[in-house]
């Protein structure tokens, strides 16, 4: 474990959360709008969130990320400056390419980019269960999260005004750019001294008692708020704002949600059994959704658009913080990063089908049914996890 303090630990864990969130947000955030603006169908729009099919299976490589060491740096800051840089060079390459004429080319661009995305995400995982205590772990994934907002503020909000002022080329070749100067951050990382797993460790991972019932109850709730989250930005542009506004929308809601929501959960997650994490976080989630759902058309368009993008970060907010508390209380000891990949990955099939349906959802039945579902699933999951939660970890505690 990195003998590092506290604050330095948090400190580093939040810039290596926006360093991996900045290609990602791009993908979620500015592609799209951009697509939606040209007049791209929402069907098209909610299948390029297919391109995130590589956070569903990065646990088949995990292994290798958690064990081997690229450079002399050490194990997790080579993959970190590794994967910045691979990322640096796929948004210069998208930079040449024209969003309106080569949209299959474009989906490879952001499927590589997505990949190298879901990579550096393994080694910092792994920096995250090298260096965290358990008890510093609830604040490290509110701190992460905060990370990753402002990753997607730099990454959708600046990325969109850039394209909108400046064009799609130099937008893009702006953020690669950036990418290689935050790569060079990497050097001065402190590098956690816990040692690489087992060979078995992947295999290990899906075989450990409670990976499969935790699974089960988390699927509900991520592909409920997935049928959501593709289509923030369509919304906002079918309102008529320009993508600049688009870009600081979102921003603003992620730096929002992230900053208050996030630490709120962390902090009352601290005083509750990890095993209750999910229920807990499931129980307050299922309201917000229910009730935007049912008052679509009583509010004003504008004002209801506003407070689902805010509810649907918020969710992934406490959500981020809750799952990822779970998760680590069944990984194993010294394997946290590849058992905690894994539960992601699996969580990530969920999204994936939410993300392909989110937008023919959104055509047949409108904006608020994807609300809808997200309170669905969280009500789903809430009952799953009341029942089965507790199971789990105990399983996981005889495991050890």
């Amino acid at each position: 474990m990195s003998i590092a303090p506290p604050s330095m630990r948090y400190a580093v864990l939040a810039l290596l959360s926006c360093q991996q969130y900045l290609a990602v947000a791009f993908l979620y955030a500015a592609v799209p709008a951009v697509l939606r603006q040209q007049g791209a169908p929402l069907p098209l729009i909610g299948l390029f969130g297919l391109v995130f099919l590589a956070f569903t299976v990065n646990f088949l490589w995990a292994p290798l990320v958690d064990r081997h060491r690229l450079t002399p740096l050490g194990r997790r800051r080579s993959w970190i400056l590794l994967m910045q840089a691979l990322a640096a060079a796929v948004t210069a390459a998208a930079a040449f390419l024209d969003p309106a004429r080569q949209i299959p080319a474009l989906l490879a661009a952001s499927l590589a980019l997505a990949t190298i995305a879901a990579t550096q995400r393994i080694a910092t995982l792994g920096y995250a269960a090298d260096s965290l205590a358990p008890a510093q772990r609830a604040t490290g994934a509110a701190v992460m999260g905060w990370g990753m907002s402002v990753g997607n503020a730099i990454g959708g909000a600046a990325g969109l005004y850039l394209i909108e002022a400046f064009g799609w080329r130099a937008a893009l070749l702006s953020g690669a750019a950036l990418m290689v100067l935050l790569a060079g951050l990497a050097p001065a990382l402190p590098e956690p001294a816990a040692g690489p797993p087992p060979r078995r460790a992947a295999r290990g991972a899906w075989r450990q008692p409670g990976m499969w019932r935790t699974i089960v109850i988390i699927w509900p709730a991520t592909f409920g708020v997935a049928l959501a989250f593709p289509m923030a930005a369509p919304w906002l542009v079918d309102l008529g704002l320009p993508l600049s506004q688009v870009g600081l929308v979102i921003a603003a809601a992620t730096v929002l949600a992230f900053t208050s929501a996030g630490p709120l959960a962390g902090l009352g997650l601290r005083r509750l059994p990890a095993s209750h994490a999910v229920l807990a976080s499931a129980l307050v989630l299922t309201p917000p959704f229910g009730l935007l759902a049912a008052v679509e058309g009583l509010l004003a368009p504008g004002t209801w658009t506003l407070l689902s993008v805010f509810a649907i970060f918020s969710a992934l907010a406490v959500q981020n913080v809750a799952f990822n508390t779970y998760f680590y209380s069944l990984a194993r000891p010294g394997q946290a990063a590849t058992d905690v990949t894994f539960l992601a990955a699996m969580m990530s099939v969920a999204a994936m089908a939410g993300f392909g349906a989110s937008g023919f959802v959104a055509k047949a039945w409108g904006y608020g049914a994807t609300l809808g579902a997200a309170a669905a699933g969280y009500a789903v999951t809430a009952l799953l996890a009341w029942r089965l939660a507790r199971p789990a970890t105990e399983a996981s505690r005889d495991a050890r």
